[in-house]
């Protein structure tokens, strides 16, 4: 293609405001001529399922600053000669140099190898490209390729696969109860099945020899995450380098059915992110998230509910991951995209493509423990995050799929991008008679536990809407703190999870 000054300049803006490398794109700074493992990044570029673009020529410690090469015609040539001559199968790439400033830069487009061709390998090793690095792909990551090259209708259908040893005794009463009841309400032909056993049957939540299917055991059982561990969800705020050896904090695995698995994943997410004050257009100000909550739960369900199920994937353990970056909140899942690429999901006109055609169907008919669907499910979730991220002019969600793992990255531009007063951590309102003593044992349930322990202690029984107003803790802070204590029998709830008049005492 045909590089503009322009289009660089852009792709160079981005970076730079990513601080760094993306998993589409590399920049070297090339003074010297060719980098020493320029041949590990067209390798890497040609096993991802869109190709990569190598920009030479520009310094990424400088602040992504222009420095140009030295014989840019050199350069081209070398690139085109490493590519044909030390990756296998080679992959195609086109060079360009585009002048800016008086300095030349050398653009590179690396063709992606034809699935049936991959793994492209590099002396014997096959890379792939992750976050800004390029790594050697592990037996895992291998075999995952050649699923992907089964046609479609060749695939196994991994979310109806049996689970030895589980039954109906192994659902969430409540789940299966809903999953029946909106199954009957949803399907003409359903609603005459009467026979309970039979409908779960034809819906695949059970084999014919009355064993859960693994779509079934996800969605609605009691505990998924023992017969398949994989089907947890890690969450963790990732700390900047700054010389101390803390790396995370607030680290936490979710675990139960989906439902609650997107319930808890919010949560955490609401615990966890800022909260800032922007001016409405009547002069007042209010508080909001710096992230768009909505964008984030379609993100979160998709990631749970599309995730890749296989055995190279499940079967190895690998869950859905939640990174909370100083830069950016990621949800990675495992499994790259199936039947659409990155363009089409980004398009207006997205048609929805199950991955787990079962448990896409399932989740259909769930809601979460408040009462809301679990997916939208007529392909317009990742267009309502697009849109929702645009509407608050934070940027477009930066999707990333390595045929392994498929990421999506929303970047926290901070306040002064976003028109915004100084954020401020939610601040809750002083609890009077609070015991000092129990508030510093309660510390290491996570932040906010104190003050929701000392308002259910002061009132007595509360239901949650209340807790959130005598706290001003947004709803889903005061759910992340009512788990710690309930998990840890601090306090007991009394109702239903999801009820408005459900309510929660002090356990004494």
């Amino acid at each position: 293609m045909g590089w503009s000054k322009e289009e660089v300049l852009q792709i160079i803006e981005h970076l730079r405001s990513h601080r760094g490398d993306n998993a589409t794109v590399e920049v070297k700074k090339a003074a010297g001529g060719l980098p020493k493992n320029l041949p590990e990044t067209l390798c890497a570029f040609a096993n991802m399922p869109e190709g990569g673009t190598i920009i030479l020529g520009v310094d990424e410690k400088a602040d992504f600053e222009l420095v140009g090469v030295p014989n840019a015609a050199e350069i081209e040539a070398g690139i085109v000669s490493q590519a044909r001559n030390l990756v296998e199968p080679a992959p195609w790439v086109d060079t360009e140099t585009v002048t800016i400033d008086d300095k030349s830069i050398v653009v590179c487009s690396v063709a992606n190898v034809s699935l049936m061709h991959k793994p492209a390998l590099y002396k014997g090793k096959a890379y792939l490209r992750q976050a800004d690095g390029d790594y050697v792909m592990n037996d895992s990551d291998l075999r995952m390729l050649e699923v992907a090259k089964l046609g479609a209708n060749e695939r196994t259908h991994y979310d109806e696969a049996p689970i030895p040893g589980t039954s109906v005794a192994d659902l969430d009463e409540d789940l299966l109860r809903e999953f029946i009841v909106n199954s009957r309400k949803s399907s003409r032909r359903l609603a005459r099945v009467h026979d309970d056993t039979e409908l779960l049957r034809l819906t695949r939540i059970i084999t014919s020899d009355g064993e859960l299917t693994l779509a079934g055991l996800y969605a609605l059982g009691n505990y998924p995450q023992g017969p398949e561990p994989g089907l947890q969800v890690t969450a963790a705020v990732r700390l900047p380098r700054d010389g101390s050896r803390q790396r995370t904090r607030n680290l936490t695995h979710f675990d139960g059915p989906l439902p609650v698995l997107l319930h808890d994943a919010m949560a955490w997410v609401e615990q966890n992110i800022s909260t800032v004050r922007v001016y409405l257009d009547n002069g007042h100000m209010t508080d909001l998230a710096e992230l768009p909550l909505n964008a984030i739960r379609e993100i979160i369900a998709n990631a749970l509910v599309h995730r890749d199920l296989g055995p190279n994937t499940l079967g190895a353990g690998k869950s859905v991951q939640i990174r909370l970056l100083p830069d950016a909140l990621i949800i990675t899942s495992p499994g790259g995209l199936q039947g659409i690429s990155i363009r089409q999901l980004e398009s207006a006109d997205i048609t929805p493509v199950a991955v787990n055609p079962r448990l896409y169907y399932i989740a259909r008919q769930l809601r979460t423990p408040e009462g809301y669907p679990i997916i939208e499910g007529e392909g317009g979730g990742i267009r309502e995050a697009i849109e929702s991220m645009d509407d608050r002019n934070l940027g477009k969600p930066i999707f990333t799929d390595n045929g392994v793992h498929f990421s999506v990255r929303l970047l926290r531009h901070g306040n002064a991008a976003m028109g915004l007063v100084p954020a401020r951590a939610t601040e809750p309102k002083p609890v009077t008679d609070a015991n000092t003593e129990t508030d510093a044992q309660l510390d290491k349930y996570g932040k906010n536990a104190s003050v929701v322990y000392g308002v259910i202690d002061q009132h007595g029984s509360i239901n949650l809407n209340d807790i959130a107003d005598a706290t001003a803790l947004s709803k889903g802070q005061v759910r992340y703190a009512l788990k710690a204590l309930l998990d840890n029998g601090l306090v007991t709830m009394v109702g239903t999870q999801g009820r408005r008049d459900t309510v929660y005492k002090v356990s004494r």
